[in-house]
């Protein structure tokens, strides 16, 4: 169900969602901008002033025996952008983080939020991508947390111009 109560003069369409994987495994350094592309969807034809209902989850095992940051945020691009992934933008209206302690061990993330596409976009598909990044004071070199298979979903319900549905 899409979480925006009201989108003036927008049609929402289906939703996008993937549970497929990029990676097993998030590396600890002590950066906070060293994240790794956790899981992405490709939208239909986007277009500047579209409502994104965005949706996502994980989960992270910490065996490192202490304390790590665990910051999510989304990202996104033109899908016809061949360097696509390198001219991304960060989504700054939502960022998220939480701390796995030894104690917590397995640390689950469920955010749900509304995004207006900018106006100045006009790529057509959009790629939006959720990073993960862990990070520490104590990190040693070849730590990792562990993602939680089959439980990661990132989702999007798009609300879009009539006449464009």
């Amino acid at each position: 169900m899409a979480i925006t109560q009201t989108a003036p003069g927008k049609v929402l369409q289906p939703p996008v969602w993937c549970n497929e994987l990029d990676t097993e495994e998030i590396p600890v350094d002590l950066p906070t901008t060293t994240g790794k592309r956790l899981i992405r969807v490709v939208l239909p034809a986007t277009l500047a002033g579209d409502v994104l209902d965005i949706t996502y989850k994980f989960g992270v095992t910490n065996d490192c025996g202490y304390n790590i940051g665990v910051g999510a945020h989304i990202w996104y691009y033109a899908y016809s952008d061949p360097n696509g992934w390198a001219n991304r933008v960060r989504i700054d209206d939502m960022l998220t983080g939480e701390n796995v302690t030894p104690d917590v061990h397995h640390l689950a993330m469920d955010v749900s939020f509304s995004w207006r596409v900018p106006t100045d976009w006009t790529a057509g598909r959009m790629v939006l991508a959720l990073v993960v990044d862990a990070h520490s004071t104590a990190w040693k070199a070849g730590d990792i947390l562990t993602v939680e298979p089959g439980y990661a979903q990132l989702r999007a319900h798009r609300w879009t111009d009539p006449v464009a549905a």
